[in-house]
């Protein structure tokens, strides 16, 4: 290890790879055999994300460490699981006593009815193995994540993001990737290149800080706002790794849409950290709240027998002395959770899925309940919402919206998350309709079509490479 200094102590001396990893059965090998090579790397865990393929069957072979979701879950939901598989592999290492266990050195004596030694375990506090998210196609390239390693085991980083060199065939999302950038900029001051780098190594502290995650594509903005937030080192390193470039044919289009769906609903959960840098710098701030109970009046004392001297009392005769009564801080947390439940309450007659968050009840502030429901109700969408997208639609011109999609050339409802994708688009006007695509559409073609749209506006028809977007 490095000896760069104070940040440097009590850190992790040992780093797991987190695999997540769907339909990879053709690289998943190259990919942990080149992670191995990693300086510092000592486990290497892959998720199989709901595979069709050999994914898992390939990866075991590799000597790799295992787990599948029987369904396909989403980035998020995988790192998280292998995550936690690397605290349980740690925790069955302290409880055996670890690779240097010897009976005759640390075990306790025999004791009759046992089967076997009883280990005795280190009480000294052990610093756990630092996180590796790599990609799962990474192949070859994957050790050249060393850099990362390093900076997070020897420099005192807490966050290492991966700066990736422009991608061969990437044609790049360049609106979802400025979209997470000012978000993050927004909320934390800090204006990432790289914002969608999903390859981060982290310690273990900063990694529990930023639970819960995102779900899905949103997780890697969600990581870095959480980071910066909670005081952590967060640091972007060049790192000379390549992955399968995400091309324009209409799988590939979707995929970003997905992403762009995924980062928006981050934003939302984090738009309490901070003002929107976007507003009026002048515009006036939120009025105080009124008391919740009326001040106590003091009674006023009798006049005194023998009278004040002249002008003594010229500037207390008119004055009426109030107090405000000290409020104990557990009865302001019962009152706020009461308010925030009846907010909820409300809130649940929306069409949601779910319930809203205490910071999503926030976030939707005074709107007015009844109005927004009319307006969600009115677009041509089957499916409820997501509540961190009904705070999304909130801040948008759902009337616009409805019009969008009601006048779309779509004989079908839209599903919730293409009204999301297509509201984050308003600005652009109606897409321009192929001759080669036969119309009506499908929902997901015309969605498509708006997010192409938004690319060619915002990036001027050329892509935007260096992401991993």
């Amino acid at each position: 290890m490095s000896t760069a200094g104070p940040l440097a102590v009590h850190r992790p001396e040992q780093v797991a790879v987190v695999i997540p990893a769907k339909n990879e059965a053709e690289r998943i090998e190259a990919t942990i055999e080149s992670a191995r090579r990693i300086a510092g790397v000592d486990l290497v865990v892959v998720v199989d994300d709901g595979s069709t393929d050999a994914t898992s069957a390939v990866a075991m072979g590799a000597d790799a460490l295992v787990v599948r979701h029987k369904s396909n879950r989403g980035k998020a939901a995988a790192m998280a699981t292998g995550a936690q598989l690397v605290a349980i592999r740690e925790g069955a290492e302290r409880a055996d006593g670890g690779e240097g266990f010897s009976e005759e050195l640390h075990a306790e004596p025999r004791v009759a009815g046992h089967t076997g030694p009883l280990p005795v375990i280190d009480g000294s506090e052990t610093v756990p193995r630092a996180l590796l998210f790599l990609d799962a196609d990474m192949a070859g390239s994957a050790e050249a994540a060393q850099p990362l390693v390093d900076a997070v085991l020897g420099e005192g980083v807490d966050m290492a993001i991966a700066l990736l060199p422009p991608q061969e065939g990437a044609t790049g999302m360049g609106i979802v990737v400025r979209t997470a950038r000012r978000g993050i900029l927004r909320a934390t001051g800090w204006e990432p290149t790289q914002p969608l780098s999903g390859t981060r190594c982290i310690t273990r502290e900063t990694w529990e800080a930023c639970l819960p995650l995102a779900a899905g594509w949103g997780v890697e903005t969600s990581l870095t706002i959480d980071a910066l937030t909670s005081g952590f080192w967060v640091k972007e390193i060049s790192a000379a790794l390549h992955h399968r470039a995400t091309g324009r044919d209409l799988r590939g289009q979707l995929h970003r849409a997905a992403q762009l769906r995924d980062v928006v609903r981050a934003l939302a959960r984090k738009r309490h950290l901070a003002p929107d840098l976007d507003g009026d710098a002048g515009s006036p701030s939120e009025p105080p709240q009124a008391l919740t109970e009326p001040p106590v009046p003091v009674p006023q004392p009798e006049p005194s027998a023998s009278p004040l001297p002249t002008g003594a009392a010229d500037h207390d005769e008119q004055k009426t002395w109030t107090v405000v009564p000290e409020r104990d801080a557990e009865s302001e947390r019962v009152e706020r959770a009461e308010q925030a439940q009846e907010r909820r309450a409300t809130l649940a007659d929306l069409p949601v899925n779910g319930e809203f968050s205490d910071d999503e009840t926030r976030a939707l502030g005074d709107v007015d309940v009844a109005q927004l429901d009319a307006l969600l109700r009115d677009l041509p969408v089957d499916g409820d919402f997501a509540p961190d997208d009904v705070v999304f639609l909130a801040g948008t011109d759902l009337e616009v919206l409805a019009v969008r999609l009601h006048d779309a050339p779509v004989q079908e409802r839209f599903a919730p998350e293409h009204a999301v994708i297509i509201a984050s688009h308003l600005e652009i006007g109606e897409p321009t309709i192929p001759d080669s695509i036969p119309t009506p559409l499908s929902a997901d073609e015309y969605t498509s079509l708006v997010v192409h749209a938004a690319v060619e506006a915002e990036n001027g028809g050329s892509g935007e490479n260096g992401g991993n977007s």
